[in-house]
């Protein structure tokens, strides 16, 4: 089984992308030619524009603060590939772990920040210790797409 979220990581940066140019506009023709100063008062003007870029900004952070990671994962009989990298303004470095089936041992699901972010840690016997790796960031994956993953961790987690 192989999973990744790549369209909806797509679908983040091309929000960013067209937010980003309609409050450019915005600001250019609120601003610049004074359209807006003969239909309002400034001081109105002034707080439509706070507001829109508070809008802008949530927009923008979105993905940071939700700690969305593109993620791809594979599950086969020789082994789990799981590959991320960090979303958002500051893409991080690609990281991946993977894991033979043989030493597969375990898997855990957690939760944080009251329930809006969810961690995958990962598993492996290493010299007859059980190790963990450090929790990856699922929160992108959809419910269906973590059902999946889970799924397949259990077969293996059954397995040995």
């Amino acid at each position: 089984m192989t999973l990744d979220n790549g369209k909806k990581i797509v679908a983040f940066r091309l929000i960013g992308f067209i937010s980003t140019v309609i409050y450019v506009l915005y600001v250019f023709l609120a601003y610049f030619p004074k359209i807006f100063r003969n239909i309002m008062a400034e001081n109105t003007l002034h707080i439509i524009t706070a507001v829109i870029t508070l809008i802008y900004l949530v927009f923008l952070f979105w993905p940071a603060l939700m700690k969305f990671r593109y993620i791809y994962f594979s599950a086969d009989e020789r082994g789990i590939t799981l590959r991320w990298y960090k979303t958002g303004l500051i893409p991080g470095d690609s990281k991946s772990i993977e894991i033979p089936a043989d030493r597969f041992a375990g898997y855990q699901i957690t939760t944080g920040m009251m329930g809006m972010h969810h961690y995958l840690t990962l598993y492996q016997r290493v010299q007859g210790q059980k190790a963990a790796y450090t929790p990856v960031s699922i929160t992108a994956l959809s419910a269906k797409q973590k059902a999946k993953v889970a799924e397949a961790l259990n077969y293996y987690k059954s397995a040995g």
